[in-house]
Order: C-alpha cells, then structure tokens, then sequence
C-alpha cells in the first residue's frame, strides 16, 4: 500500500521567487494598462461583500476554525474602507446578508460591532445593502410560498433581523446565495419589488450563465443587462458579476480597468462601464495575502487596500454601489439562460446534490412538505376547532424547521465532506423534520380515522371482494397539472400479503381498475403496495375502501395481455428488456428500437480509475395476479476494489413492466462496498480533520446509457420541471464556446421536484424518482460523450448517484490564468464519490421512452404523479411509526473528535499509514496563479 505524507515545495519557491524578481522589468516593457483614457466614459468599480458566518466547510465557533475568521475579516474590511474615506478615497461597499444564522443568531452575540459599524456607514459614508435570502436558503428549490417567505423576511421579520429592521434602508437588488436561480424565481422577485439580480459572468469554473448564454459584448458584460425568458415570459435586470479569479483572468484589477478605458476610447464601448466584485466576506483575500518581502509589489495579494489603491489615483475611475449605478445606466440588451444555475463545480447542483447525505436531508424535507400540504387540505375536514389550532401550530413549527434546514450550508458547497459541526447540526435538523413529519401525520391520522370509522363500505355483487379498509387520500402536491395520480402506495392492513389481490372501490361501488406492481419500501423503512390505476382518470382526494379478493384467479375475469417474463428478458407490448446469461442488461428497446445500452442499470462505482461493477444475477421473474405486469429480480454482491476493500455491498433490485406501458419500474435497494479510509481530510487543521477514502469517484446506482446519438446542428436537449411546476428545456451546446466542451463529465443543471427528461435526435426518455421513498432536488446528473469517428454526441442519466472529470471551458477576453487559480484554491472541485462509501440506499425510479420533442402528456402527468404518490390515511391503519435513520458518516468519514485524536493520527501519519491531502498553502497557489497571470500578459 502507497501513502502520500503531506509535501513541501522549498525549491518551487525560491524559483518563484527569482522569477518575481524580474516581473517588474518585463511589465515596464510591455505597458498594456497604464495609458490615461481620452474618452469622456467612465469606468465605475463597486465592490460587493457577501456576509454569511454559517460555513459547510468550518464549524460554528469563534474561531479561525469556525465563524471568528469571518468577523476578523469584515472589522479589517470595515476598518479599511474607514481608513481610505478618512483620506478622501470615495470608496463604497455593497453588503448582502444572510439574516437567519449571521444577523439574527451570530453576530448579535459574538459582533455586534459589526452591525453597528455597517449601519453608520450606510447612513455616512455612502455603504448599501442589498438583499440575500431570510435563510441563506437552496432558493431555486423552494417552493412558492417557502421563498417568498425567505425573501420578506429578508426585509423584515418578527425577529427584527431584516435588513430594513437593522439598517433602516435597503436597494431591492438580489445577490442570491450560491447564485442560484431557475425559471419562475425572477417573477416571483418581481412581486417583491425586486430590481434587479447580481450574477457571475465569470471566466473561471466559480460562475453561473457565462457558458449558458450567448456571448455577451463587452458593453453588456460590464453593464446591466435584461434577462428575458422566451417560455415562462418573465423579465429581470441582471447585473454581470465577478470575483478574485476574474481578477487574476485580467491580471489586476487596474490592467481590467485599461483595457475598458482603452475600449470606451477607441468607441468598442460606448458607454460607461461597471467592474462589480463580490465574494465572499470571509476571504483572506479581502484581508491580503502574507507574501514574500519580494513579492508584496503582486496585485491580487494585497487584499482590499491593494485593490483600492490600483485605482483610486486613475482620472476615469469612480467608486459606486449597485443601485447608484442602476439609477443612470438602463440594460444595455436582452439575453436569457434556462439552465438552473448554481455557482458550484461544473456551473451547476454537483456540490450540493451529489453527496449521499444530501439525499438523506432532502428525503427528510421533502416529506415535511408532503405532510405539510396533506394537513393544510386535512382542516377544512376537522369539525373541532381545538383540532385545527393544533395543525396550524404543528405547520408553523415545521415551516421554520423546514426553512432553516432548505439553508445552502447544509448541503455544501465544500465537498467532498461537511464540516464536523455542520453534520452534527443537520442530523439534528433532520431528526426535527422527521418529528415533525410524525407528528402532523399522528395527528391527521387520529383525526381523520375517526371520521373515516363513520364511513359505511358499498355492498358489492361479487361476493368474492370481502372489505378490509377504508382510506382518505390526499394529494401531497399541489401542482395545478396533476387533477389525478395514476399511481396509489398504501399500507395494507393484516392479513393482506403480496399474493392477495386488492381492490380500491370509490364510494359508489365503482371499482378503479388497477395494474399491481407488488411491494416497495418507503422513505421510513415501512412495506408498501404500489397501484397504477388504469382506468381513464386517475385517483383524487376523498374517501375509498379497500377489498380484498379471496379468489387465487384474476379479479374482473380480465384477459392476459401480451406480456412475458423470462430469464433471457422482461418484455409487453412496448418495451422489451434483455439480459446477456451473465445477468447484465443488454439494452432496453422501444418499438423493436434500443434505447439504452449494455451495462444499463447495473450499479457500478469508478475507484482510483477503475470501474468496478456489482455481481448482478438473476434470481426470479414472475407475472401479477392480475395478470397485468410482469417484474425480474436482480442481486448479488457487489464487492469493490480487491485491495482496499474490507466489507463488500450488495443490490437488490425488482424490475417491472407493465401491460401496453413504455415503463419501467426500478425498485431498489443498493449497499456500497466500504473500503478501508486511509486518508486525512483537512490534516493540518484538527478540528475539521476526518478520515476518508479519496480514491472514490464516481458511482452509479441505475445509470441509463442512451443510445440515440445527437449532433452538433441538433445537440441534446434537456427537459425538467421544478418546485414551482415550470417547465423549461435548455440545450448541451457549450461546445459554441470552446470544443473542449464537447465533452462534459458532469451536468446537473436541472433542478428536480419530479422527473428531468432529455432528446437526442427525435427520441426521448425521461426518469422520475418516488419522492416518499428517496428524495433530491437534483437526482440526476448527466454525462455527455462525443464521438469523433461519427461526429455525434452520447449521453449518459445517472439517478441518485455521482459523476466527476474535467470543468467546462468558458469563453474570456481575458489570459485564462484566473480559471485556473479557481481550480487550484476552490474547495468544491472534488468528487463526491467518497460520501458514498458504505452507504445504503432504498429508492424507486420510472423510466420511460419516447419519440418526438416533447414528452407526451400522458406520460408527464404518470411521471409527476409517480413522483408525488398520495398520502393515504387508513382506517385501521393506526399511526406511523418512523424507523431510527441510518447514522451519518457511518463508513465513509471517521471524524476526530478530539485533539488527543489527532494527536494519535499524526503518530500513525508518521508510520505512514495515512495519506493527507492539500499540500499546498493558498498562499503558494495565490503567488503561482499571479505569476503565471503575469507571464500570459507580458507575452501578448
């Protein structure tokens, strides 16, 4: 076994170091910034700091560990912009907060300075606030009311932690955290009074729209600029915004200010322009860099100083703020994305959704809102005031615990791992959720059993269906689209098993013809029975009664239908699913037609560059009783790397088909191998210090390799629907900017309340996932392969699981160094495939194809319905009770918990029996990105 000890680089240095030395003299020859501007535009700098003390990747203390960094940070930020207003330097700041964790909780308590300091620099010195959200909140996956909730609270609250509460003023400008947004907010902003949206048009893997929309003039990219979504018809002002590494892409922030000067002069740009940076409030890079005494002349070191002083002397430069600068500077045009954007690895959700607890807290969240829309439809029917007033308080507490937990960090964006604190936190998030969830789903149940004991069943004529319940349904969704759910889960009562045909019959004896498609387990380990109600409408809101049918025959006499079951496949009339001897699937077709590819469905992980493939085998088929779908089982071990592995996995899984249906149902349970954690995360750093295993990359539960190629006249489209029942479609025509991006190893840029589909040429699929079963608001990443021997792209769907490689390539006027200084200091590039080591999971997935540009609405409303199953209260079913939740990290990341452990760690480092990973200062990567940064601009 190899082990990597953390490295020193004396020699990199002093070589840095000589080369520095000679910097100066090559940039006095090249000259490129520096000449004085003869136009009569202006160049306007404002500089943004986004304050939010509640981290993923450090703990929640007063300390450079935790939150003290913060507040060290922000006094020097607010002592230097003092200092330069002192000396008659008009520089300003723009402040966005989160206001739950940071104004609310944390700095009253530890910096009240702060607050007090910010307040009297927005009344004397010129400072704005604008607005973040409530609860620097996953705000492209909440629902309506959970945002507009975020976004007035943000301005005032009850707790007196709004922006306007604490500052008397604020600009309606939104900076939202982790820059996210996705069709349907900006027309929510608008009913806020929102004016406009700060986003990152950067050059550099930390962005949000630059490789999503067309490439914009460098009038628009320096100015603001009107968003114009051409399907949902919303508006919004846009401000173009940048940070450090776009400082470093333009050499320095005054070189960035030359070359617009140069532009306004020759008439390129025939406006003023506009330099927005903003970033977080707690980087050193505020504070500045502790350099070489050779190398403090290096702009992008200095800190804020430094970059004050570049520009505060230059005749044509001026210091504003966001809203001063929107009031004399209309858009200068018209763009629009439809990618739901996130400024995290790969432009998109990698960072917070592929991680395997994210699947655990978003499951947890996503039953609290299902609950939550079945008790609000539950009151009307409540006869006792007394029981109305305590749903409404079991629903305001679980809408707080709800929006405190929707809070970025929780999710990421640090990745692989969370900090130690922050999974201690989110656990007990959770385990509030859950409560809540069993509390509100008690109570509806004492409730509304009662009512449903009153309920007498229809007398039937076929003397085989005996009654065994009666059930409330309620739908947990409240998407105008869905009027009826084809698919039904319920808990059948005693006596009931799997080989006991049932039937659901409305109140006036009317049967619902259902197909039955057996067993599944939901998201608290309770055995279910999933229905899909075949009939011409699907099932509402009301009262049903549940029978059951004593003949060992099919129910209704219904005729077999065309469909099989073998060991060789699984087919009807639609699909066929076939199976090499070994147990693997060969491919999927429609029509007669392949759809996806051998080696489909298998789950498999990607370790230290080898592909390792779980034992799949076939162990039994059979047809329904009703005779109306067939399913296969597939399991085996699935062992991971020979060498490193200590305990293998395992899979289970049930495939089924229904009757003259393009679906296929997967229900499955899948266990990771564990492999042995030799690695230090963090190791310089006890307190945030935990033990992993680095060499995971990649996983796949149930990926589906696509066969239909696309091109790049007729590139792959992509087609979701979010938490605000919008749906939009964006194309993977990236390569336009840069042809490094034919290829792309990760795209999540679709978020996900119910299913994402996707076309390549005129052929489609779509998978959505059951959200009581397991839950994320962005399941399914993407992986785009081209083909230069047929000049045609592939695409791969990998529900619940994790893809890593190489970020896309943004277009840039700039040297391109400041892309790579982002890669070299971000903590968000690495996979997420370690969080799955040893992990279990339970899931459900539809998976359908079609033909054609759209996914026809029959299939739409199967998929949301499939993913939003109704609740079902049953008479004799009694309260729920919740299994205890699988504990966090529990193979995966061994957490130090103490100091003395470390200590024991750093003795066994010395053995070299870990590996620690970092092994270079960020000031090493800083002084090596301006370098380089240097050199590209000198050689110009």
């Amino acid at each position: 076994m190899q082990f990597k000890r953390m490295r020193t680089y004396p020699r990199t240095l002093i070589s840095l170091m000589l080369i520095g030395i000679g910097l100066p003299i090559l940039l006095a020859m090249a000259g490129t910034a520096n000449n004085a501007s003869q136009s009569d535009r202006n160049v306007y700098i404002a500089f943004g700091f986004h304050v939010n003390l509640y981290h993923s990747f450090r703990n929640d203390t007063n300390d450079e560990n935790g939150f003290g960094k913060d507040i060290r940070i922000i006094r020097h930020i607010i002592d230097t912009l003092d200092r330069y207003n002192t000396q008659g330097v008009p520089v300003k700041a723009v402040w966005d907060f989160d206001n739950l964790f940071s104004l609310q909780e944390i700095l009253p308590q530890y910096a009240p300075d702060i607050i007090t300091n910010i307040r009297r620099r927005v009344r004397s010195n010129g400072d704005e606030v604008i607005l973040m959200s409530y609860n620097n909140g996953l705000v492209s996956a909440m629902t309506e009311q959970e945002l507009s909730d975020a976004m007035r609270w943000a301005v005032s609250n009850p707790w007196q932690s709004g922006v306007k509460d604490l500052f008397g003023t604020y600009t309606p400008i939104v900076r939202p955290q982790e820059m996210m947004t996705t069709p349907g907010n900006f027309s929510l902003y608008q009913k806020q009074g929102i004016r406009a949206v700060a986003l990152y048009y950067s050059a550099t893997p930390f962005d949000t729209f630059r490789v999503f929309s067309r490439q914009l003039t460098r009038t628009e990219a320096h100015n603001p600029i009107r968003y114009r979504h051409p399907e949902t018809k919303e508006e919004m002002v846009i401000i173009p915004t940048y940070h450090f590494g776009d400082l470093v892409e333009h050499v320095s922030l005054k070189n960035w200010v030359g070359e617009l000067s140069e532009l306004q002069s020759n008439g390129e740009l025939d406006r003023d322009a506009l330099i927005f940076i903003n970033y977080d409030a707690d980087s050193d890079l505020w504070s500045g860099i502790d350099m070489p005494w050779l190398l403090k002349w290096l702009p992008n070191t200095r800190g804020l100083s430094g970059l004050i002083e570049e520009v505060a002397d230059l005749s044509r430069v001026q210091f504003t703020t966001l809203g001063n600068y929107l009031d004399h500077h209309p858009p200068a045009g018209t763009f629009y994305f439809s990618q739901d954007t996130a400024d995290g690895s790969y432009n998109g959700y990698n960072s917070w959704a592929e991680k395997a607890e994210a699947t655990q807290y978003w499951t947890a969240i996503e039953r609290n809102r299902r609950l939550r829309t079945t008790a609000l439809k539950t009151m009307p029917l409540l006869s006792h005031p007394e029981a109305r007033e305590e749903i409404e308080h079991l629903v305001a507490f679980a809408d707080m615990k709800r929006l405190r937990a929707l809070s970025t960090t929780n999710f990421g964006m640090a990745t692989p791992f969370l900090s130690r604190q922050r999974q201690q936190a989110m656990a007990g998030l959770t385990a509030d959720l859950d409560q809540s969830s069993d509390q509100i789903e008690q109570r509806i149940t004492t409730y509304l059993g009662w009512m449903l004991k009153q309920q007498s069943p229809p007398r039937l004529k076929d003397n085989r269906m005996v009654w065994r319940d009666t059930l409330m349904v309620l739908q947990p969704n409240t998407d105008g689209a869905l009027t009826g759910n084809r698919f039904l889960s319920l808990t059948p009562p005693p006596g009931i098993g799997n080989s006991t045909a049932i039937v659901v019959v409305r109140p006036n004896g009317e049967r619902l013809s259902t197909i039955d498609l057996g067993s599944t387990v939901d998201d608290n380990s309770r055995h279910r029975r999933v229905l899909y109600i075949s009939g011409d409408t699907g099932i509402t809101d009301g009262v049903y009664f549940l029978f059951s049918c004593e003949s060992t025959g099919r129910p209704n006499n219904k005729p077999l239908v065309d469909i099989r079951v073998a060991k060789s496949g699984l087919s009807n009339a639609n699909m066929d699913i076939r199976f090499t001897p070994s147990g693997l699937v060969e491919g999927i077709y429609l029509n007669g037609v392949r759809q996806a590819d051998g080696g489909s469905l298998i789950p498999y992980l990607k370790y230290d560059q080898q592909v390792l493939h779980a034992e799949s085998a076939i162990q039994q088929g059979q047809i329904s009783m009703d005779g109306l779908s067939a399913s296969i089982s597939l399991a085996g071990k699935f062992s991971g790397p020979p060498s490193h592995a200590y305990r293998a996995g395992r899979m289970d899984y049930r495939l089924t088909l229904m009757a003259n249906l393009p679906y296929l149902l997967v229900q499955g349970r899948i266990t990771y191998p564990s492999t042995k954690l030799i690695d230090l995360f963090k190791a310089q750093t006890p307190d945030l210090m935990l033990r992993a295993d680095m060499r995971w990359q990649e996983v796949a539960p149930a990926e589906i390799r696509f066969t239909p190629r696309a091109t790049m006249h007729d590139p792959v489209r992509i087609l979701k629907r979010n938490y605000l029942n919008i749906e939009t479609e964006y194309r993977l025509d990236y390569f336009r900017h840069d042809k490094r991006n034919l290829k792309l190893d990760n795209v999540n840029n679709h978020i996900t309340a119910s299913y994402v589909g996707l076309v390549s040429g005129n052929h489609g699929m779509a998978v959505a996932k059951d959200n009581s079963i397991q839950s994320n608001f962005a399941f399914a990443p993407l992986k785009v392969r081209y083909h230069v021997e047929t000049d045609d792209f592939s695409i791969n769907v990998n529900p619940f699981g994790t893809y890593c490689g190489r970020q896309y390539q943004p277009q840039t006027w700039g040297n391109r160094q400041g892309y790579e200084v982002t890669l070299l200091t971000g903590e968000q590039f690495s996979s997420s495939g370690p969080t799955y080591n040893g992990r279990s999971q339970n899931f459900a997935l539809l998976y359908t194809f079609f033909e054609g540009p759209q996914i026809p609405e029959r299939i739409k409303l199967d998929l949301i319905g499939f993913s939003h199953p109704p609740i079902v209260i049953s008479c004799h079913g009694g309260a729920f009770h919740q299994q205890p939740p699988e504990p966090l990290h529990v193979r995966q990341a061994l957490v130090a918990d103490s100091k003395e452990e470390w200590i024991q760690f750093n003795a066994e480092l010395n053995e070299k029996r870990y590996r620690c990973t970092s092994p270079l200062s960020l000031e090493i990567k800083i002084l090596w990105a301006n370098i380089k940064a240097y050199l590209s601009n000198t050689a110009m």
